[in-house]
């Protein structure tokens, strides 16, 4: 067989499986995927949850994984946040390793511990001070998200990359097991000033309960540009991030912008790095108002980052991670 009948063959089998996969998610209901949307990367977080461009970070697998070709050092990451008064707790390992084929993943646990089930002391009669509800067990609600990323150099501008991710979701008293993938795009216009791109669930992130539903993540699209200066004599650099997230699942009032079904979100963040060892952040994440430090000592970091909730009812959420780099 020829290398253009081959090829020609390779195409189809795409396209065929491509469709397969598109046809089999209109019998699946619609899922948020909010479980893919919680970052990773204090620094990001930071920095109003941008990372698409962000090339010093470690969570490259979860922003982009075309930035791993920028990678030179082996990095690893520990993060622990809790949000909303302690209710959500949320950890991530992430890292870069590898010399000449370089790899990246992040691994996440999102977790609402001892949350009461409850049922009414007399079930047969309606609700009243003779009978309330009474709990009877309590349950732990478990996420656990893996994404594994890999890079390719288009040329010395452009870079590409992918990242398989599996879940495993734990909700009181089911189960169920998920799978998908991100697209990642890197171009570099000039030295101070970058482009990057995520199709994230390009094919549609697929999940599948113990019970037999179904449930989909449908695609979404995050645009963003970097672009870095030097200002005073001390010539102190300073980068600002812009970001765009473009999603299709009819978020309408939820959203920022929205047209019909398609819905847009804002994320900014301005870095500044006054000394070597100590970078400073602030950011805007959609309504939130972010705002962080990094810390360095020869191969040790420490990160803390930052984000005012808007709404009284709703607490403000804090993020810390410890990293090495070597």
């Amino acid at each position: 067989m020829d290398w253009n009948r081959k090829m020609k063959i390779n195409r189809i089998a795409f396209i065929l499986c491509t469709l397969l996969i598109l046809s089999f998610s209109l019998y699946a209901d619609k899922y948020a995927g909010e479980i893919f949307k919680m970052g990773a990367g204090v620094n990001n977080f930071a920095l109003g949850s941008t990372g698409v461009t962000d090339t010093n970070g470690s969570s490259a697998a979860y922003w982009n994984p075309a930035l791993l070709t920028y990678h030179h050092d082996n990095t690893f990451e520990v993060m622990h946040a809790e949000e909303f008064a302690g209710l959500v707790k949320y950890d991530t390992f992430s890292g870069i390793l590898g010399k000449t084929n370089r790899i990246a993943f992040v691994i996440t646990r999102i977790g609402n511990n001892n949350i009461p089930l409850t049922h009414l002391e007399n079930d047969s009669l309606p609700p009243s001070v003779d009978n309330q509800p009474i709990t009877y067990k309590t349950v732990n609600n478990s996420d656990y998200i893996a994404y594994i990323g890999f890079g390719r150099t288009i040329n010395d501008k452009l870079s590409i990359g992918m990242t398989p991710k599996i879940a495993y979701r734990s909700l009181a008293e089911h189960s169920g097991y998920g799978f998908g993938a991100d697209l990642g795009g890197y171009y570099q216009i000039q030295d101070n000033w970058s482009v990057g791109a995520r199709l994230a669930d390009f094919f549609t992130t697929q999940l599948f309960w113990q019970n037999g539903t179904h449930e989909i993540v449908n695609p979404s699209l995050d645009l963003e540009t970097q672009y870095g200066i030097k200002v005073t004599k001390a010539k102190i650099p300073v980068i600002a991030y812009l970001r765009t997230e473009i999603m299709s699942e009819g978020r309408k009032e939820m959203a920022t912008t929205s047209m019909g079904p398609i819905s847009m979100d804002y994320h900014a963040g301005l870095e500044v790095k006054p000394i070597s060892n100590i970078t400073l952040m602030a950011g805007y994440d959609v309504q939130n108002i972010t705002a962080g430090m990094s810390i360095t000592y020869r191969i040790i970091s420490l990160q803390y980052a930052y984000k005012q909730e808007p709404k009284a009812d709703l607490e403000s959420c804090q993020r810390i991670s410890i990293g090495i780099k070597f």
